[in-house]
């Protein structure tokens, strides 16, 4: 008999595998799965590996004229969401579903509704989603599509601030008002100063060239 190989986080079309459970009647090892539409379903590994199931049966309600997106960029966006919130076992899990953060009912189970959206509203290859405030869920009025490299500016341990109706996080601030990240910085984390009052007092510069002088 061979020896059992754990597949346990493993991928097969549209189900991520959770947990081993039972073996079925005929002593087929079993697994718990979670399937992209958010229902979870018990799956053999013959099953699994062969492709002869896909999904916990939901793909077999949706028209093929209106959902024939399984394989696009967008679908894995769409499928990444709900494992980063629902999946336990996904290695960010703790940053998202594990602090409440949740997936809007209009997205959750209607890959459709978020693809048009997502198409509507600037996605294009080489973006990224991004939640405008990090402790809010996705949904279309908290989600935008922004280059990879400016995700870092939005992670939960950054501060929001708003100003003339406007957040945005300190370096975005910085960013836009041509102000310097390390003064602003310290003056609001150090010095304890108000946002107002950190980016609308100008440098000192003439402190700044006394310094300059006395090192001649």
């Amino acid at each position: 008999m061979s020896k059992l190989i754990d597949i346990t986080g493993n991928r097969y079309n549209n189900l991520t595998v959770i947990e081993r459970v039972a073996n079925n009647i005929r002593g087929q090892s079993r697994w718990k799965c979670l399937c992209d539409c958010g229902n979870y379903t018990e799956v053999t590994s013959n099953n699994l590996k062969s492709g002869a199931v896909k999904s916990c049966g939901c793909l077999r309600h949706i028209p093929k004229y209106k959902h024939n997106l399984s394989h696009t960029k967008l679908y894995r966006v769409w499928a990444g969401m709900k494992r980063r919130c629902y999946y336990r076992n996904d290695k960010s899990y703790k940053n998202y579903g594990g602090r409440g953060i949740h997936i809007c009912d209009e997205w959750v189970n209607d890959f459709v509704n978020f693809y048009n959206w997502a198409i509507q509203n600037g996605y294009e290859e080489g973006l990224t989603i991004e939640r405008i405030n990090n402790d809010e869920n996705y949904s279309p009025n908290n989600c935008t599509w922004i280059p990879k490299s400016e995700q870092v500016n939005n992670r939960r341990n950054c501060i929001l601030y708003t100003y003339n109706n406007k957040t945005q996080n300190l370096k975005q601030w910085c960013d836009e008002l041509n102000l310097d990240y390390g003064l602003m910085h310290d003056r609001i984390r150090s010095k304890g100063w108000s946002f107002e009052r950190a980016i609308s007092t100008p440098c000192n510069i003439k402190k700044r060239n006394n310094k300059s002088k006395r090192g001649k």
